[in-house]
């Protein structure tokens, strides 16, 4: 209630509860640091979730807006945005490996010892459809389901891996360089999700709203 009611003096308080998927290449903290000069009371918490983990938190209200994909979304039953293409490059620890200018092909990638997420990731599957449409059998020297483990192998030289191009991943350490893939991109676009039906957040339609205005 005191979050309604700030909302309708145009003050919003609170915490806006934001579920995105591992491996987007959404940056939310440009949005969120937008929302805190707007609204300095307001508080985040960010959750890595599966694309169905976010549907099903939005679903039940333990998250208000969510960053998945939305192939096969229920547009009866949630509101969404279309965010940019996401393009993947490949991660990479300079002190390790080097790659010449032009961008890399699949068939360069089968040659490498890479690191991937789990199989049961949408990013993964967009990984593996990739190889397979183009008669290319991948051998990951390492899978995990923790992004944080997969930069920490790539940083010590272990592996290199595919990663959202966009996502800023290589600013991390100077030593990581994100190099580009030609013709890369998952199967299905990221949007930003809030559900349809009440309850509603005054916080979910406020940051909704923001990235409705930002032009794509």
């Amino acid at each position: 209630m005191q979050a309604e009611a700030a909302a309708c003096r145009g003050h919003l308080v609170g915490t806006l509860r934001l579920g995105v998927v591992p491996m987007s290449s959404f940056d939310p903290l440009p949005l969120l640091h937008r929302l805190h000069q707007l609204h300095p009371n307001l508080r985040f918490e960010l959750s890595s979730l599966s694309s169905e983990q976010v549907l099903e938190q939005l679903a039940s209200n333990r998250i208000d807006l969510g960053v998945s994909y939305l192939e096969r979304l229920d547009s009866e039953r949630f509101d969404s945005l279309t965010l940019d293409e996401t393009r993947m490059g490949l991660l990479y620890d300079r002190r390790h490996f080097t790659f010449g200018d032009r961008p890399l092909s699949w068939a360069d990638l089968v040659e490498l010892p890479l690191g991937t997420l789990t199989s049961g990731m949408h990013f993964r599957q967009s990984i593996d459809h990739n190889f397979h449409s183009r008669g290319l059998q991948p051998n990951p020297l390492i899978q995990t389901d923790a992004v944080h483990q997969l930069l920490q192998a790539v940083h010590g030289g272990f592996c290199c891996a595919i990663m959202p191009l966009d996502g800023g991943l290589e600013t991390l350490t100077e030593h990581l360089h994100l190099h580009p893939i030609a013709d890369a991109c998952t199967l299905a676009r990221l949007g930003l999700i809030m559900r349809r039906s009440a309850p509603r957040s005054a916080l979910a339609e406020a940051c909704f709203a923001l990235v409705a205005e930002i032009p794509r």
